[in-house]
């Protein structure tokens, strides 16, 4: 220390150096609304077309599935085998290695794919990224043909903003597809003696490019290239079988809209949906602002009747937030000087302020490399930060300005003001760190989400510890050395009133405290633990709602609706809310896939029954919230033919249903009369407002059967029929059509003689041996029935599983679900498997967890202390400083009417860490002197020259929290307010009972000396 003292300029601009080196970091952190979370799921896609859902999971999902189960590091795997595809998701367990997991996936996926039938398609392989959606615009206008003709426009758009960096994918909705479709003309065909199958092999050829090589002329290469036409006119001008037939003459030629995934309208209006998606680490203000500047040059290429209107920007949300953030963390800092201007000279407090942000600025160094980017927890953990980081430097700088005080040299004053508080300083620090680090390895999508506050706790606590030993006597000295050695006998704005207090708490309160002992312990303790028993009586939210001016309506129309009727369907409902509700500003509508991610909003499964709508409303009117308790029954009474949900947006990780119940067995039918059963007990028993399912109602359906006789005597191949059947219903896929400037188009081969098939209406050709060839009628080969089939069967890790989700807001809901579910399992056989899981669940684990490592921090805290007073019993005296604080963070959180939420818990986890130091600091001193003075003598002493550090660090701490408490703040609220009282509660009783408790200790032989 003396060394560091003589070069005291050299470690001063090294200080100075590393806080340069931290505003950089600072000014140069991305930043985003929320921390990012990492999404470990794997899709295999592998389309099976003209397949039926138990076809497609007969021969393609179960070997797929039998082929990559057990590759290690993949947590479940569950598939959707629906018409024409399948769909199988891979989630990944935590820490797996995404690369390393999709490769052995490729490899299983590619042996299954040598069992697929010949018209499968090759699967593809997908990471999943938890892109979030950064802007989003709607492009409206009167006529939806007018919108189509923008694909070039959206064509030229997609590449200057992919060309941006932080762009990770754009997604354009509402644009309608075109495909060319052949429909062949069965008079024609026979008139020119052809028959389908000719015709498809020619096309598959024509189709394919063709090359004639080189050769050379005048030792020079050249390339020989065939003349074609382009586009439709190239299959128009293609000839046909050796009678050289145009297959104009023999079929219909035209461009079509394929069948539409998406229909989008804006007030009404039809619109396009164009949305940028941030990439994982990208800027979000940065990226928006040069996305806006593109958006605006691109739009004046635009025709006059077409209007851009934006929806979402996470940069305008993110410079609200960061505004009211930076204030508090302003107000903060002001805090700090103030707080400690009452009770330090002048210089004493610039110096523990100085120390506070060099400690902020030198802590965030290492939060780049440790995944931190910046956003609300980040901003929210500086300022608790703030609070804490201003321990240390009271400490150390209080105890020198004592040791000059008391006629200390200037450097002799430095050294032994640090020496007689390094052990409690470093022990205390140590114990937050330990507090804080298990919190970096909370599991799952919760531990992502707040581990940007343990980051930023333990870089800064550690950056402020090296700070108040280093920063603080270099600074005292300095000034010493200056001052020659004048000090005010009361420092600071307070300083007599702090005297004052320091004497009667001493000298007057704790004489009294420490007289009975047991009685002062005892009734803490009492009081303490009866404080618990408010939890009852106090509201829960575990994530609570945004409080934004968004909220999203889910329709789910019946299975098999046509998406026309769907989009209908969520018309009606928008015109009806927007109507009747005069907050309600702006209506989306998204038919078919939904919102994908905006606004926090998706569809698990979503098809042409299904639709989305963002209501974007004036909150100051009326709260999202409120809009959703005033509308959400009474919109499912007036549209009772579809299921409807109003959420809005969550602050935290996306939420599921509050209950899932999942049967697995063998057979499907008899799995859904399962789930028809537990529906209806669900809702008449346990009350539930509505209940869903995956897999959903039977559809109709009509199934053709094959007559295997009448193909042997007519020398038929099944194949041949197959391929009839789909020329007559979804056409069968030939290959793209290229044009000069790179652009194609699928082309398709149909022979529809009507919109439905009519097997009377339908002709086939029969092979013959020579001459022209005959015709039979397809009714006579194939037979129609009407039935009712699956319209999708879902897998999980292998199994038919068919899950349910139910929604219920009372108080039991879970544990009524949870017994009709254990009811029907003691009824039902060992072949089936019932599993209960949801919301509801995950927050069962996550209590659990967090459990857990409350334990191991405890633990960790308790061994710091053994260790720094070599006692076993000590340790738990001190402890009983986090016993007040969660006490008295229950009685804030009672007072308020705060609900305990996910920050909440996290609060009170912070305490352990935070309200120990004074407990540390306290019993350090009173160690120190019990080898000059009896102990009821060293608690009075040391209760006298600790309890202004306490009162200051305490004012502080709370101070720097207040402005997050009275934000109004949905998400912080709850971890400020915990702090806040928990710190009071803890500071109060603390310099109280943990002087009793350790006079106590020393009377039972449980302390030497």
């Amino acid at each position: 220390m003396k060394s560091i003292l003589n070069r005291s300029k050299f470690y001063l601009l090294l200080i100075f150096i590393l806080v340069l080196a931290g505003i950089y970091v600072f000014t140069t952190l991305e930043q985003r609304e929320v921390p990012e979370t990492t999404v470990n799921v794997i899709n295999v896609t592998t389309p099976l077309p003209g397949a039926s859902p138990e076809d497609v999971e007969n021969s393609v999902t179960s070997p797929v599935e039998e082929n990559i189960s057990g590759i290690t590091g993949v947590e479940e795997i569950s598939s959707v085998s629906s018409n024409d595809i399948s769909v199988i998701t891979l989630t990944l367990q935590n820490n797996s290695d995404i690369k390393e997991v999709t490769q052995q996936v490729e490899q299983g996926v590619r042996k299954a794919e040598k069992e697929f039938p010949e018209r499968a398609s090759s699967s593809s392989i997908e990471e999943v990224e938890a892109n979030t959606p950064l802007l989003s615009f709607m492009l409206t206008h009167e006529k939806n043909d007018d919108l189509q003709d923008l694909e070039s426009f959206i064509t030229t758009l997609d590449r200057e903003v992919l060309s941006v960096e932080g762009v990770s994918s754009t997604l354009t909705k509402g644009l309608t597809e075109e495909r060319v479709e052949i429909n062949l003309l069965s008079e024609e065909l026979r008139e020119y003696q052809l028959t389908p199958q000719e015709i498809i092999q020619e096309l598959e050829q024509r189709l394919q490019p063709v090359s004639l090589g080189e050769e050379e002329e005048n030792d020079k290469q050249v390339s020989l290239l065939l003349e074609e036409s382009e586009g439709i006119k190239k299959l128009r001008d293609l000839y046909v079988s050796n009678a050289s037939v145009p297959l104009s003459d023999v079929a219909d030629i035209q461009r079509a809209e394929t069948n539409r995934e998406d229909i989008i309208t804006h007030n009404g209006t039809p619109a396009i949906n164009y949305t940028v998606y941030l990439q994982k680490g990208g800027d979000a203000p940065a990226v928006s602002e040069t996305i806006t500047k593109i958006m605006e040059e691109q739009a004046r290429n635009l025709p006059s009747d077409i209007s851009i209107h934006p929806i979402q920007s996470q940069a305008e949300s993110i410079n609200d937030i960061f505004n009211d953030l930076y204030q508090a963390l302003g107000l903060a800092l002001l805090a700090v000087i103030f707080i400690t201007s009452l009770g330090l000279t002048i210089f004493g407090a610039l110096v523990v302020s100085l120390t506070v942000i060099a400690s902020i600025f030198i802590g965030l160094i290492p939060i780049p490399w440790m995944g931190v980017d910046l956003n609300q927890i980040s901003i929210i953990g500086l300022i608790i930060a703030i609070g804490i980081l201003v321990d240390d430097s009271i400490v150390v700088n209080d105890n020198i300005q004592r040791r000059y005080k008391l006629g200390d040299q200037p450097i002799q004053g430095a050294i032994t003001g640090v020496k007689e508080v390094y052990p409690s300083i470093l022990s205390s620090s140590l114990a937050i760190v330990l507090t804080f680090s298990p919190l970096l390895f909370l599991s799952g999508a919760n531990g992502e989400f707040i581990r940007a506050l343990p980051s930023i706790l333990i870089t800064t606590i550690i950056a402020s510890t090296i700070l108040a030993l280093l920063f603080v006597p270099i600074m005292r000295y300095v000034n010493y050395q200056r001052k020659k050695g004048s000090f005010p006998s009361h420092p600071g704005l307070l300083g007599k009133p702090l005297e004052w207090v320091a004497k009667t708490y001493a000298y007057k309160v704790l004489p009294v405290m420490i007289r009975k002992p047991l009685i002062t312990t005892l009734a803490g303790v009492i009081l303490a633990s009866s404080c618990f028993t408010l939890i009852r009586y106090t509201p829960f939210e575990f994530f609570p709602d945004a409080d934004k001016d968004v909220v999203t309506v889910d329709v789910l129309a019946p299975q098999g609706t046509p998406i026309e009727t769907t989009d209908d369907l969520a018309n009606e409902v928008g015109a009806f809310l927007e109507e009747n509700e005069p907050v309600i500003q702006e209506v989306s509508v998204f038919t078919g896939t939904g919102l994908s991610n905006l606004f926090g909003a998706s569809l698990d499964q979503s098809d042409s029954h299904t639709a989305q709508l963002a209501l974007h409303i004036d909150n100051e009117s009326l709260k999202a919230t409120n809009m959703i308790d005033k509308w959400e029954e009474r919109i499912r009474s007036e549209f009772p033919e579809a299921d409807i949900f109003m959420e809005t947006i969550v602050q935290g990780p996306p939420a599921g249903a509050p209950i899932t119940v999942s049967i697995s067995g063998n057979d499907m039918y008899e799995l859904l009369e399962r789930r028809d059963q537990l529906k209806e007990k669900i809702k008449t028993e346990a009350n539930s407002n509505i209940v869903t399912d995956n897999v959903g109602n039977l559809v109709r359906a009509k199934e053709y059967e094959i007559n295997k006789d009448s193909l042997e005597e007519n020398q038929l191949s099944q194949t041949r029929i197959v391929n009839q059947l789909q020329l007559a219903t979804e056409g069968i896929p030939i290959g793209d059509l290229y044009s000069s400037n790179d652009s194609s188009l699928a082309v398709q081969l149909f022979q529809k003689n009507n919109e439905t098939l009519d097997l009377s209406a339908m002709e086939i050709p029969i092979p013959a041996e020579s001459g022209p060839p005959q015709f039979i009628n397809l009714e006579d080969v194939v037979s129609e029935t009407e039935t009712e089939v699956l319209p999708q069967i879902p897998h999980k890790n292998g199994k038919r599983t068919v899950t349910l989700r139910a929604f219920g807001d009372h108080d039991g809901f879970e544990q009524q679900v949870t017994s009709i579910v254990e009811d029907q399992r003691t009824k039902d056989s060992e072949e089936f498997e019932y599993k209960i899981g949801g919301e509801e669940s995950n927050q069962q684990d996550f209590f659990q967890e967090i459990t857990i490592l409350f334990i191991i921090i405890l633990l960790l805290v308790y061994l710091v202390i053994a260790f720094q007073f070599k006692s076993f019993g000590l340790p738990f005296l001190i402890l009983l400083a986090v016993f007040l604080a969660i006490a008295g963070a229950v009685v804030g959180l009672f007072i308020t009417q705060t609900p305990i939420s996910f920050l909440g818990v996290m609060g009170m986890v912070s305490l352990t860490g935070i309200v120990v130091r004074n407990a540390v600091v306290l019993i350090d001193f009173v160690e120190q002197r019990r080898g000059t003075m009896n102990i009821h003598q060293a608690v009075l002493d040391s209760g006298y020259a600790r309890i202004k550090p306490i009162l200051l660090t305490t004012l502080t701490s709370i101070t720097a929290l207040v402005p997050v408490a009275l934000s109004g703040d949905p998400l912080f609220e709850p971890l400020a307010i915990t702090i806040i009282a928990g710190i009071s509660f803890s500071t109060i009783l603390t310099v109280l009972i943990v002087p009793s408790c350790y006079m106590l200790f020393a009377h039972w032989g449980k302390i030497k000396g």
